[in-house]
């Protein structure tokens, strides 16, 4: 009498629940690995935590990119840059620059000032207002910080002195917070920087392009 040969429990469904697995694991690899190079783009284009929003902070490149008003003049001195601003009873010798900022966000001024009556501050149209000075007459820090409205984009920082007072001087403007670093000759679609004003030292601004170069200044 033959035997019945039955096979065996199982087995089959052993080698079915592995390549399950193993289609499993496929897919969720792809699943990461999309995930992960979706997640990297999505990065890429996050603003950084800290840019440096401000250019020609330390007024040693042109395009000049400040605009000034009065008379406001750069060092001549090779290796120490910095501007003078010579105030009088009409005009109080200010400098501006227009900043990208975002929404409900904070953000840090901080100069290096010398001489009487030194100001620096920011202002925007959601009624962001932030300023301080400094009399001393050697080189010092000055901070102050500002935060944006929910509609804020746009910023206004500047620096000046004071009428009918003594001389003041500039050494480093920095504008820092979360954003997006402008590029290196100013945004292409912005005004054009209007020229230091005629009988300055200070240079006059091209009208930036996106192919642009900074020069900086020996």
């Amino acid at each position: 009498m033959r035997a019945t040969v039955r096979p065996r429990p199982g087995r089959r469904r052993g080698r079915l629940s592995v390549g399950l697995a193993l289609t499993a694991l496929a897919a969720a690899a792809s699943t990461v690995g999309l995930a992960s190079s979706t997640g990297f783009a999505a990065g890429a284009a996050d603003p950084q935590p800290h840019a440096e929003l401000i250019l020609n902070g330390g007024f040693d490149s042109y395009p000049w990119i400040w605009k000034c008003d009065g008379d406001v003049r750069s060092s001549s001195i090779p290796h120490d840059h910095y501007v003078t601003g010579y105030p009088t009873a009409d005009n109080n010798t200010w400098c501006t620059q227009r900043v990208r900022v975002l929404p409900n966000s904070r953000y840090l001024l901080y100069a290096t000032v010398r001489g009487s009556f030194a100001f620096v501050g920011v202002t925007g149209a959601g009624g962001e207002n932030a300023s301080t000075w400094s009399s001393r007459s050697d080189w010092n820090n000055l901070s102050v910080q500002v935060d944006t409205g929910p509609d804020t984009t746009e910023l206004t920082v500047y620096f000046h002195g004071w009428y009918e007072q003594p001389t003041y001087d500039v050494r480093r403007v920095s504008f820092s917070g979360p954003g997006y670093p402008p590029p290196p000759c100013g945004e292409p679609d912005s005004p054009s920087p209007t020229p230091t004003p005629t009988g300055t030292e200070g240079p006059g601004s091209p009208s930036p392009t996106p192919t642009c170069q900074r020069t900086y200044i020996p």
